[in-house]
C-alpha cells in the first residue's frame, strides 16, 4: 500500500462495530433460542441450560437496541468486520451444548464452526447416542449458517457505502439489477424457506422418523452434511439418498434463479443465471466419474449409484456420503476438482464457484481472440450479456489466489504433521470449500493444531477469505503513524 493510501485508509471504530453487532443480536438469537426451547420441550434440561445465558443476553440486547438505528456512517472495513464477527460469535455461542454432550472444548468449537459454516466435518464420537434435540440443533445451525446468516449480513453491507459493490461477487451477493440488495435478500430468504419446506416434506415421506427427516432436510438445503447416523446416508434407502442429494443440487444453484423463476418465468430465469451451466457441469462431472469408476473398478449397479451420489455430494459441497469415500481412492482427484469448484455464486454451496470458473474461461477465450483480431479492435470480457468490470475481475483473481495459497499453506501443515499427502489435501480442500467429506483424518484423535487449522480453513472458506482477513488484520483497528 502506498504512503498516501495508508494515510487515508479508514480504520474500524470498535464502538461502531459493537453497535452494529448489537443491532444484529436478533440474528444470533435466532440461532440459539429454538434449540434451547426444543431442549426444554424434551426435558433435556442440561442441554437447554447450556444455551440459556446466550439466549437471555441476546434477547436483552435485541430489546435494548430495538429503537436504535443501524449506524448510518458504517465504513466498509467495519461492515466486513461485523459480517465476519457474526459467524465467529455464532460459532462460540453454540459450542457449549457440544461440551454438555461430552466433547472437549476444542472439539466443541470444531463441531460448532463446522455447523455454522455449513461444512459438516465432524470429530464427534457416538453421535448416534445423542438425544434428538442435539441432532435437530446440528441441522438448525447448518440451516442458519447456510444462507440465513449470510443474507442477514447483506443488510450490514448495504448500509456501508461501497461494501456491497466490493462483495458483489461473493457467495451471498449474486445481484439482480432489478432489485436492491435488501429487497433481493428478503426474496432469496423466502426462496430458501420455500425450498426448505419442500425438502422437509420430501424427507418426511422417505426417512424413517420425523426428527431424522427434519435434521437431514435442514442440512441438505444448506449443503451442510450433518446426519444423525455415523454412516451418513449409507443406511437409508437408495431413493432417500437420491432425493437428499437432489435437494443439495437444487440449492447449489443460485437462489436468484428461483426468484426470477417465480417472478419472470423459466426463460428469464435460465437466461439471467448460470443455472444451466451449473447443472450441466454437475451432469458432465457425474458422467465422467461414473465412466472412470466403471472402467477402473467394474462396480455393480448399486456401487456405481452410490459413487455417483458421493461425487455429486462433493460437487454441491454438501458432504453427505453413501459409502466409504476411501473406496474411491483412484477417483479422488476427480472428487477433489469437484469439491474445489463447488456450486454457483448466490447458492448455499462453497468452493470457488461456477460463475468464477466461467469468468476464467472467458479470460482464456478473450486471450485467444485478441491474438486473431487487429490491434485496434475493441474487445471486452463478458459474462453472458454483462461486461465484466475491472473490480469484479480483481475480486475473482484475488479469491482464486487466496484460496490456492491458503490451500497450500494448510496442506504443508498437514504434511509436516505426518498426514498422508492425498488424505491431507482432501481434508484441507473439504474444509476450505465447506464440503464435509473426509478420508477419516477429521477425528477426535487428530492433533490439536490440525483441528485448529481446519477451524480456520472452514471460517475462511465460508467467509470467502476477505472478511475474516480484514477482521484479523491489525491495520483494520490500529492506525500506524
Amino acid at each position: 500500500m502506498s504512503g498516501l493510501s495508508a494515510a487515508t485508509a479508514h480504520r474500524a471504530r470498535p464502538h461502531v462495530v459493537a453497535r452494529a453487532l448489537c443491532n444484529q443480536s436478533g440474528v444470533l438469537l435466532l440461532i440459539v433460542a429454538p434449540p434451547m426451547l426444543v431442549g426444554g420441550i424434551y426435558k433435556e434440561w442440561v442441554f437447554a441450560l447450556s444455551l440459556a445465558p446466550q439466549t437471555l443476553v441476546l434477547g436483552a440486547l435485541m430489546l435494548g437496541f430495538r429503537g436504535v438505528t443501524f449506524p448510518e456512517d458504517l465504513r466498509r472495513v467495519e461492515a466486513f468486520a461485523v459480517f465476519a464477527l457474526i459467524f465467529v460469535i455464532a460459532s462460540l455461542l453454540v459450542a457449549p451444548p457440544f461440551v454438555v454432550l461430552g466433547m472437549s472444548p476444542l472439539d466443541a468449537v470444531f463441531e460448532a464452526v463446522s455447523g455454522v459454516t455449513s461444512t459438516g466435518l465432524s470429530v464427534a464420537t457416538e453421535a448416534e447416542s445423542w438425544p434428538i434435540v442435539a441432532h435437530l440443533m446440528r441441522g438448525w445451525i447448518q440451516w442458519c449458517g447456510g444462507f440465513a446468516i449470510a443474507f442477514a449480513g447483506l443488510a450490514i453491507l448495504d448500509s456501508s457505502a461501497g461494501a456491497s459493490l466490493s462483495m458483489s461477487q461473493s457467495q451471498m451477493t449474486a445481484r439482480d439489477n432489478l432489485a436492491s440488495i435488501k429487497v433481493q435478500a428478503r426474496q432469496a430468504l423466502w426462496s430458501y424457506v420455500a425450498l426448505t419446506l419442500i425438502a422437509v416434506l420430501l424427507c418426511l415421506l422417505l426417512l424413517p422418523n420425523w426428527w431424522e427427516a427434519v435434521s437431514i432436510a435442514l442440512a441438505a438445503v444448506s449443503t451442510g452434511g450433518f446426519t444423525p447416523r455415523a454412516d451418513s446416508l449409507a443406511s437409508y434407502s437408495p431413493l432417500a439418498q437420491g432425493v437428499v442429494i437432489g435437494i443439495c443440487a437444487a440449492t447449489a444453484i443460485t437462489l436468484l434463479f428461483y426468484i426470477r423463476l417465480w417472478r419472470d418465468g423459466p426463460r428469464s430465469a435460465l437466461r439471467n443465471s448460470h443455472a444451466l451451466a451449473t447443472l450441466g457441469l454437475m451432469a458432465a462431472g457425474v458422467a465422467l466419474f461414473v465412466a472412470v469408476d466403471f472402467a477402473v473398478n467394474r462396480p455393480g449397479g448399486a456401487e456405481l449409484y452410490a459413487g455417483a451420489l458421493n461425487f455429486l455430494s462433493g460437487f454441491t459441497t454438501a458432504g453427505f456420503s453413501t459409502n466409504e469415500i476411501s473406496s474411491h481412492v483412484s477417483l479422488l482427484p476427480l472428487l477433489l476438482v469437484a469439491m474445489l469448484i463447488g456450486g454457483d455464486v448466490g447458492s448455499t454451496a462453497g468452493g470457488i464457484k461456477v460463475t468464477r470458473l466461467l469468468v476464467l474461461f472467458q479470460i482464456f477465450r478473450l486471450s485467444i481472440l485478441r491474438v486473431r483480431v487487429p490491434a485496434s479492435a475493441v474487445t471486452y470480457l463478458r459474462d453472458g450479456a454483462d461486461k465484466v468490470t475491472a473490480d469484479r475481475l480483481i475480486g475473482v483473481a484475488a479469491l482464486l489466489v487466496t484460496y490456492l495459497a491458503t490451500m497450500m499453506l494448510c496442506w504443508i501443515v498437514f504434511l509436516v504433521s505426518g498426514i498422508a499427502p492425498l488424505d491431507g489435501l482432501f481434508e484441507v480442500v473439504s474444509a476450505l470449500s465447506t464440503v464435509g467429506l473426509s478420508q477419516g483424518v477429521s477425528a477426535p484423535g487428530l492433533a490439536a493444531h490440525l483441528k485448529a487449522t481446519l477451524i480456520v480453513a472452514m471460517l475462511l472458506g465460508r467467509l470467502e477469505f476477505i472478511a475474516l482477513i480484514v477482521l484479523c488484520t491489525p491495520q483494520t483497528w490500529i492506525r500506524r503513524t
